[in-house]
């Protein structure tokens, strides 16, 4: 799978600039898409800009932040949308899954009940059995009895499904999972992803965790000092990389029955940092040549870098 095809995108993202009001440039012009049904990875270092780009697609940036560029949801325009637009694609188009289940719960709501704000922030009323029949199709046991107890009560893995119940309670056509996994062991990791993956909206899943990736999206994007460096299938792309960052990157990770993992060089580059003269992965950059100073390489064949041409 090479990437949806024209006009096809749920979620259709060209030339996106996000800057913080303190001059924190930290997305510089990114492009990707994520077709109907499809899961696209969004990898990275921590500071990368992933969180800025999955905050910009939900509307949710700080007050003061400058957006540019284009966010396209199902052919509608939300780059400069204002707050009415916003509400209207909340929960309807666009569903979003946290990092950790249990902030995204009131203790003091049975979850069943904040389950049902999904439809009660928009004026309506849960039909009746939907929220028990949603739990019980993402494998919650018992469905009817756990909705009516307090999150507190539930495993951390049971109650990120019933966060994936409310985030897609309206059948949004694009959910935004931003490291829905990070509070979970390997296998609640996968039995949520597997969960998500079989609401079939289209999913941008934002994670730092490449075997993760590697087993739950279709297609990745990787990220590094606010630009897309390299994109593919996940399974070519992370099983052969091209990218001098992407090598590095899985480089990092242990593996049975290989020498210790080889940890990436220096540090990213500060998002408050002017505009790039060159490739900004170039100083850690174990392939660098005297090109990499003079332009930010374009991506071409789904690579940005001279040397991997």
């Amino acid at each position: 799978m090479s990437g949806p095809r024209a006009g096809t995108a749920e979620l259709d993202v060209g030339g996106l600039r996000v800057t913080y009001r303190n001059g924190a440039a930290a997305v510089r012009g990114v492009d990707l898409a994520v077709g109907a049904g499809e899961v696209l990875g969004l990898v990275g270092e921590s500071g990368s800009g992933k969180s800025t780009v999955a905050r910009a697609v939900l509307g949710l940036l700080p007050r003061g932040a400058a957006v540019t560029g284009n966010i396209r949801v199902g052919g509608r325009e939300l780059v400069g949308a204002d707050p009415r637009a916003w509400r209207a694609v909340r929960g309807d188009v666009i569903g979003y899954v946290g990092q950790d289940p249990f902030a995204a719960f009131d203790p003091r709501l049975k979850v069943g009940a904040s389950i049902a704000e999904a439809w009660r922030a928009k004026g309506r009323t849960p039909p009746a059995g939907a929220i028990p029949e949603r739990l019980a199709a993402l494998g919650v046991p018992d469905a009817d009895a756990a909705a009516r107890r307090r999150p507190h009560t539930w495993s951390g893995g049971m109650l990120q499904r019933a966060a994936i119940a409310a985030a897609t309670a309206l059948a949004p056509t694009l959910v935004v999972a931003d490291e829905p996994t990070s509070a979970l062991d390997a296998g609640l990791a996968d039995a949520t992803l597997a969960h998500l993956r079989a609401t079939g909206a289209a999913v941008l899943l934002i994670t730092h965790d490449l075997r993760l990736a590697a087993r739950h999206t279709d297609r990745v994007a990787v990220m590094y000092a606010g630009r897309i460096v390299e994109t593919g299938d996940s399974g070519e792309a992370l099983s052969r990389p091209r990218h001098p960052y992407t090598q590095a990157l899985l480089a990092a990770l242990p593996r049975p029955g290989h020498p210790l993992p080889e940890p990436l060089p220096g540090e990213p580059p500060s998002p408050r940092r002017g505009a790039d003269a060159g490739c900004p992965f170039a100083p850690r950059c174990r392939r660098v040549r005297a090109e990499c100073s003079d332009d930010v390489p374009a991506p071409i064949d789904g690579v940005a870098c001279v040397a991997a041409r």
